[in-house]
C-alpha cells in the first residue's frame, strides 16, 4: 500500500468540441472527418480532436498523441495543395512510466493472441506481436524499441511502389 495526499486518476479523454456547437460539423467523438481529414467542404481537423476514418482499418479513429497530430497536418496540408491522398498511419502511441518504455504500433487488443517474439518479459524487456485472425494487428515493444520499430515495419507496413506505405495490413 502506498500512501497520498492527493491521488490524480485519469481514465481516457474526451474531445473539448462544445465551442463548435451549431456550427454544422459533424461532432462525435471529435469533429468527424472523412478519409481525407475534411470535416466540410473546405474545414480540415487535426489532432486530438479530430475524428477520421481510416481507409486501411476500415473504421473511425481519434490518436491522441503528438506524433499523429503533426503527421496529420502534413497530410491536410498536402490535400490543400492537391495531393488527394487519404491519412492511413499505422496507429501508434510510446510512453515512459518510470524504468519502462513502452511502444505500441498498431492497434493490439485483448483477444488477441500473443507472441513474444524477442527478449523476455520476466527480464523487462520484449517485444510482444498480437494476431487475430492469423494478421498481426499490434507490435508492443517494453524498453526494447528499436526491435519493436523493426518488427513494426517487418509487419505493420507494406511496400508500395517502392517506397513504404504507413497503414495497418488488417484489423478487426
Amino acid at each position: 500500500m502506498l500512501r497520498a495526499d492527493t491521488v490524480v486518476v485519469a481514465i481516457g479523454a474526451r474531445p473539448a468540441t462544445e465551442w463548435l456547437e451549431g456550427s454544422g460539423l459533424a461532432l462525435g467523438d471529435g469533429v468527424e472527418c472523412d478519409a481525407y481529414c475534411r470535416a466540410a467542404p473546405g474545414v480540415y481537423a487535426v489532432g486530438d480532436a479530430a475524428s477520421w476514418y481510416h481507409e486501411g482499418l476500415g473504421r473511425r479513429l481519434r490518436l491522441e498523441n503528438r506524433t499523429n497530430a503533426t503527421e496529420q497536418a502534413q497530410a491536410v496540408a498536402a490535400n490543400l495543395l492537391g495531393a488527394e491522398r487519404p491519412y492511413t498511419p499505422t496507429p501508434y502511441f510510446w510512453t515512459d512510466q518510470y524504468d519502462a518504455k513502452l511502444q505500441v504500433h498498431g492497434l493490439p487488443t485483448p483477444a488477441a493472441e500473443t507472441h513474444i517474439a524477442e527478449g523476455d518479459p520476466a527480464q523487462g524487456r520484449f517485444v510482444a506481436v498480437y494476431r487475430e485472425n492469423g494478421e498481426v494487428t499490434g507490435v508492443l515493444g517494453w524498453n526494447m524499441p528499436k526491435q519493436a520499430r523493426l518488427l513494426r515495419q517487418k509487419h505493420l507496413v507494406a511496400p508500395r511502389n517502392g517506397e513504404l506505405e504507413t497503414t495497418v495490413r488488417s484489423a478487426p
